[in-house]
């Protein structure tokens, strides 16, 4: 069997992926996921019995984020569908009939039969395609430890991959800032649609920019390193929640329940009090690694990219960096949504509100080049 340490031999294969045959390849999870390969002697094999199968521990790694398992055996597609259903099954199955991939990994063997059969083998691979960890058995009924996997798995990381993770990240919250302003813009002119779409832009945005800071926070190995993509989720987090209540209450206020919508911008509100208390997460193309400020002070400063409450006297949605996207960028949104939602045109007509929104909305995404500063 190959060593841990080994760059693991990339493979395409057909497959069963959630009831459905295609072809699934390594190279299409490295560098996104850990890969786990769990080879198997064949379907319905010793190591099963009526209540379990010896896939069923690993089929539960399939919970843990950033890790892809592949089941391999020598059978046909048609056989693991058979195989999945018996045992509700839901990693992917992949038939290597001809042996090409167990052959590539070392585990083809002869028994005392004079069968050429496959081992039992787990192989963990890294996002950089080298392989972890490895066992491997030619006994049948011999399952692996799921503990030993579970520990390669909590060692496989670093920072190299974590700051790639953080990189990804951060261009998605930088796409969300953008929607954000938009939404805020909607606000402001009390159009509604406008609003609503982009608020939920802005959502989807920052909650990927957090999934990704929360995974650079789980691979670091460079302790120093970890506060900073740990704020960088918290504050990613805070805002997402943020944008939702948001997106909710322009949603409200376009149905005419603008006390439904106020409460909603309430609740938005303390969302974005959370979000103060952190500095923007820096710039990966900036000076690296950055300095780890305490959040107390970045509160303070006004480090943290959002204006400060003083700054907001009236009952206007601050924009000031809304100015930063055109005419022509706003007005093709506008049409996008029109176009998406013809009978969603917002009304500006004040009878057929309940009330008028009182908004006084913080804005949470700064102009890049001054970072909040006024």
């Amino acid at each position: 069997m190959l060593s841990e340490g080994s760059v693991a031999p990339e493979f395409e294969l057909p497959a069963l992926v959630d009831g459905e045959k295609r072809r699934v390849s390594l190279a299409e999870f490295l560098g996104v996921d850990v890969v786990i390969l769990a080879f198997y002697p064949a379907d319905f094999n010793p190591g099963c019995d009526e209540e379990s199968c010896d896939l069923g521990e690993l089929d539960l790694f399939t919970m843990q984020k950033d890790v892809t398992i592949l089941g391999i055996s020598p059978d046909s597609v048609y056989s693991h569908r058979a195989f999945a259903e018996r045992y509700d099954l839901n990693i992917p199955l992949l038939a290597d009939t001809d042996g090409e991939v167990a052959s590539k990994y070392d585990l083809e063997f002869v028994d005392d039969m004079g069968q050429r059969l496959v081992k039992r083998a787990v192989v963990v691979i890294d996002h950089e395609g080298v392989i972890q960890y490895s066992w491997c058995t030619d006994d049948m009924t011999k399952l692996p430890r799921v503990m030993d996997i579970t520990d390669s798995l909590t060692e496989t990381g670093g920072d190299d991959t974590a700051f790639a993770r953080y990189q990804v990240g951060h261009a998605h919250y930088i796409e969300a800032r953008r929607a954000f302003r938009v939404g805020i813009e909607g606000f402001q002119q009390t159009d509604w649609m406008m609003s609503q779409y982009n608020f939920q832009r802005a959502r989807e945005e920052f909650e990927e920019a957090a999934d990704q800071f929360d995974t650079s926070a789980r691979f670091v190995d460079d302790a120093s390193l970890a506060p900073v993509y740990k704020r960088a989720n918290e504050k990613a987090t805070a805002l997402w929640q943020a944008a939702d209540w948001l997106a909710q209450s322009a949603s409200a206020y376009s149905s005419g329940s603008g006390t439904e919508g106020q409460e909603l911008r309430d609740d938005a509100e303390a969302q974005l009090v959370t979000a103060r208390e952190y500095d923007d997460p820096p710039d990966p193309d900036g000076e690296w690694p950055p300095e780890v400020a305490d959040t107390d002070d970045a509160a303070a400063d006004g480090r943290n990219g959002l204006p400060t409450e003083s700054a907001e006297t009236d009952n206007t949605v601050a924009a000031s960096d809304a100015d930063d996207i055109d005419d022509e960028e706003l007005a093709a949104i506008q049409d996008e949504i029109a176009a998406s939602d013809p009978s969603s045109a917002s009304s500006t007509d004040t009878d057929e509100r309940e009330q008028e929104p009182q908004i006084d909305l913080t804005d949470p995404a700064p102009d890049e080049e001054s970072n909040g500063d006024e």
